[in-house]
């Protein structure tokens, strides 16, 4: 039964995160400040992986002058996917490939540094350490580094 359990929980818990990073995602792009409409905003929230870069390259193929916004938004809420992200809205609006390129290294650093772009953040993560087993843990709350 324990077995089973865990098994269901770690299922869980891996589809949890992706749909988390699809909300990144879409909660990015609007924090940035990129008009999108239902049907752009579901899609992108249901999107994962290639499905996820094609609705990316579409919202930059229909509007090339937010492709900057597009692709920084996006390559922070999905580092793991920015050298895709960058290719397939560089294909999508050819003539924005030197703002998708600095977009695209602006992304990485607010993934790296753990915020939302267009000003926005996530906040700062708190950890607690927990009691040793003899019970003389501290248990103390501290803000991590986001390094």
């Amino acid at each position: 039964m324990r077995k089973t359990f865990m098994t269901l929980s770690v299922a869980a818990a891996l589809f949890a995160g992706q749909a988390v990073a699809d909300q990144a995602t879409l909660d990015n792009l609007i924090a940035a400040g990129v008009v999108l409409t239902e049907e752009q905003a579901a899609e992108i929230g249901a999107a994962e992986g290639q499905a996820l870069l094609d609705a990316i390259a579409t919202l930059v193929a229909a509007s090339p002058e937010q492709a900057a916004a597009i692709v920084q938004a996006a390559v922070t809420a999905n580092p793991g996917l920015s050298n895709s992200i960058q290719t397939v809205a560089t294909q999508a609006a050819p003539s924005q490939a030197d703002a998708i390129a600095a977009a695209a290294s602006q992304g990485q650093a607010a993934a790296a540094a753990g915020g939302v772009s267009a000003g926005g953040g996530q906040g700062a993560t708190t950890t607690s350490s927990a009691p040793s087993v003899g019970g003389g843990g501290s248990g103390s709350t501290s803000t991590a580094s986001p390094n």
